[in-house]
């Protein structure tokens, strides 16, 4: 899931839906889709012949293994990721679809990850946990500097303490922000922002992990605004230096970072596959995920979870040889976490088609639950979720929460004013542990979970491609 500013209001709104869904929401246990055992099917329809194929047949935990497990951590632009594509694509030609491809974009250049040192060179000589932020380049040795610490709000603030800055590891316990007035000319306020950081020149940067508990962060892209040996801590270690600060002891440290940028720009990739329909197969329903990851962990509840759904509900209509009137087209985006960079990619190359789009669903918020949909604040597009839902009893009790919220993939469409839906999800330790950190792994991923995630979205995505048009909506632009 993309660390971009609207993905922290989105995830204010999904918890705020989540903490009262699941005050007064469940699935039944007796119309339970989790798996096999649970599902009674007791009339041969599409729609429980669909759920029943996902719970008897699916290829979830064997793919999301052989993705995490054996090729590992997909940072956009990577080998890793190249390697996971492929391996996609083969998978979604063996489950009958066609039309297979990758589609090029610019990308910038490539970041690799380098070693990471830090020695605390004063006090108790610890070496402290601190990851080199993605996209930033390194100095080539090892550097020696005192840290100071910067809790600014605004430019100006920032311009103030600039010339004490240069030459300092610099602890960031917040940075600059445009104020209501900036934002209206956001590009002259982040010029200048810019320059003032360049001019201040400081030896590093270090953010402090959101994270308890010693876990780490990640976050940047070929955009990033600090350029040069910017890292995270974790919030221990940041506290550590904060406490000898106030004993009056200036901390200082040496560090090494080796994460180095490419020398060419290159292009990165998405994937697409198709599942076509019949008599309005020039419509599409677009079923997307994001199947870049961070590297600190393995990526497997961000996102390989909605990759690796994604590609089931594709096998399992083929397998059950269904005719959708519309046709679905999967696409497993890159540069997500780079500020959705394979979704508004995607749609620039495909705008004649935007049209007849009918829609587009994605899923990146972990491996929880499934417990409803954002209908994102249009009320055909509510009464349309509600109806889909309906068609499958076992999915009667989803809320559609009136609510809009970004973030991820569906955002760029929705900002093109096309029907575009993220499920809400049980939050389970996504938030606080394994989003963009070291413990993204598949030991953090439930196997009945799962199986409930592809048939929720499965059911729904069929409904949906076989479903009255849905509207699109006035183009606008998601805070």
């Amino acid at each position: 899931m993309s660390s971009s500013l609207s993905r922290q209001s989105r995830f204010a709104i999904l918890a705020l839906s989540v903490s009262l869904l699941s005050q007064h929401y469940c699935f039944a246990q007796s119309q339970s889709v989790v798996g096999a055992q649970t599902l009674e099917v007791k009339t041969v329809n599409t729609s429980q012949n669909l759920l029943a194929e996902i719970a008897q047949n699916n290829q979830l935990m064997l793919n999301l293994e052989e993705m995490c497990d054996g090729i590992g951590p997909r940072l956009t632009g990577s080998p890793q990721l190249r390697q996971a594509q492929q391996w996609a694509m083969e998978k979604l030609k063996s489950y009958g679809a066609v039309n297979v491809h990758e589609e090029a974009y610019e990308l910038g250049r490539a970041w690799t990850r380098g070693v990471a040192r830090v020695r605390l060179l004063n006090a108790n000589g610890i070496q402290l946990d601190v990851q080199q932020q993605a996209w930033s380049d390194s100095s080539p040795r090892k550097i020696s500097a005192e840290v100071l610490l910067m809790n600014v709000k605004t430019l100006d603030e920032f311009k103030a303490i600039a010339p004490r800055l240069r030459g300092k590891i610099v602890l960031a316990k917040s940075t600059p922000k445009p104020t209501p007035e900036q934002e209206k000319n956001f590009k002259q306020y982040s010029d200048e922002l810019n320059e003032a950081i360049r001019a201040a020149d400081f030896a590093a940067i270090f953010f402090v992990s959101g994270r308890e508990g010693s876990l780490q962060d990640m976050f940047g892209g070929p955009n990033t605004r600090y350029k040069k040996n910017a890292a995270i801590i974790t919030k221990e270690h940041a506290n550590l230096l904060q406490r000898l600060v106030a004993r009056g002891i200036t901390p200082k440290l040496e560090f090494e970072f080796g994460g180095r940028l490419s020398k060419d720009v290159v292009k990165a990739y998405n994937v697409v596959a198709d599942f076509p329909g019949t008599e309005l197969s020039d419509e599409t329903v677009v079923l997307g995920a994001h199947q870049d990851s961070w590297d600190l962990g393995t990526g497997a509840t961000d996102n390989g979870v909605g990759t690796v759904v994604t590609m089931e509900v594709l096998r399992a209509m083929h397998a059950l040889k269904l005719k959708p009137k519309r046709t679905l087209r999967v696409v497993l985006f890159s540069g997500e976490e780079q500020g959705l960079l394979g979704s508004k990619a995607y749609l620039k190359a495909h705008a004649a088609e935007q049209p007849k789009i009918q829609a587009m669903l994605t899923q990146d918020a972990g491996g929880g639950r499934i417990t409803g949909f954002l209908d994102m604040k249009v009320d055909e597009w509510f009464a349309a979720l509600n109806e889909a839902k309906e068609q499958f009893k076992e999915l009667s009790h989803l809320d559609i929460t009136y609510a809009a919220g970004g973030g991820s993939d569906h955002q760029a469409f929705f900002e093109q004013g096309i029907p575009a839906f993220a499920p809400i999800q049980d939050p389970l330790d996504y938030r606080s542990h394994t989003w963009h950190s070291q413990v993204d792994t598949v030991d953090h991923v439930s196997k009945d979970n799962l199986i409930q995630n592809a048939q929720v979205m499965a059911a729904m995505t069929w409904a949906i491609l076989n479903g009255k048009k849905l509207p699109h909506v006035a183009p606008q632009v998601l805070r």
